[in-house]
């Protein structure tokens, strides 16, 4: 069992985590000025939430206020992090190296920002996420391999990635993956899927699809 000095240590490197994303960041309507002070216990600050086990910080959710910037590499300090969202802020660039380190992450939500870039395809080794959603920024390339295999072999059961400039060709077993339930792809420049399951209860439903650019959403329902 960790001693009181250990942990009250480990607090304060997530304290200190923390306070150098807030420094990072622009945020223009006050938010984190206002909340994330030296003054008030860190478990108390606006979108975070704590473990009461190890007294770390677990959940992160600083949706919706505006923020503006990259995201810093300092996010991957927070080794207890569970729970990510950033979303529905502006947010611009790629998706820092550092937080493969987050490796009992099961959501993040990065949606509704300008990010840019390859996929991250560190995100592979996340083996316990459950749930990613990157829709709605400017991401290009591939969808990297490690991705279908953490679908495929881990526990991810819902993938946002529409609204991209994602290229390539799905896997045509996509639909037989087990722990896959919901997968949204619409609105960027991957090929159709020929067929995705010869199982009635894989079949996806696509939608809005177009010579040119192939927009849809792809929604596999399991049986009850």
């Amino acid at each position: 069992m960790a001693s009181f000095s250990t942990s009250s240590r480990d607090i304060r490197s997530d304290q200190s985590t923390l306070l150098a994303f807030k420094a990072h960041v622009t945020d223009p309507h006050s938010v984190l000025t206002q909340n994330w002070s030296m003054s008030y216990p860190i478990c108390s600050w606006v979108g975070i939430s704590c473990s009461s086990r190890h007294h770390r910080v677990t959940a992160f959710n600083l949706s919706a206020i505006g923020l503006e910037g990259t995201i810093p590499p300092h996010l991957g300090n927070l080794s207890f992090l569970v729970y990510l969202d950033i979303s529905d802020n502006n947010f611009y660039g790629h998706m820092p190296n550092e937080l493969a380190q987050l490796r009992r992450l099961k959501f993040i939500n990065f949606s509704n920002n300008k990010l840019s870039g390859s996929f991250p395809s560190w995100i592979g080794v996340l083996s316990k996420l459950q749930r990613l959603s990157l829709s709605n920024n400017n991401f290009s390339g591939l969808i990297p391999d490690s991705l279908y295999n953490l679908s495929r072999f881990g526990n991810l059961h819902t993938l946002m990635l529409d609204s991209n400039k994602f290229t390539g060709r799905l896997p045509e077993n996509i639909g037989n993956w087990s722990k896959l339930s919901f997968l949204y792809l619409g609105d960027n420049y991957l090929q159709v899927i020929p067929s995705t399951s010869d199982r009635p209860e894989h079949r996806s439903a696509i939608a809005s699809t177009t010579p040119m650019l192939n927009q849809f959403v792809l929604k596999l329902k399991r049986p009850a």
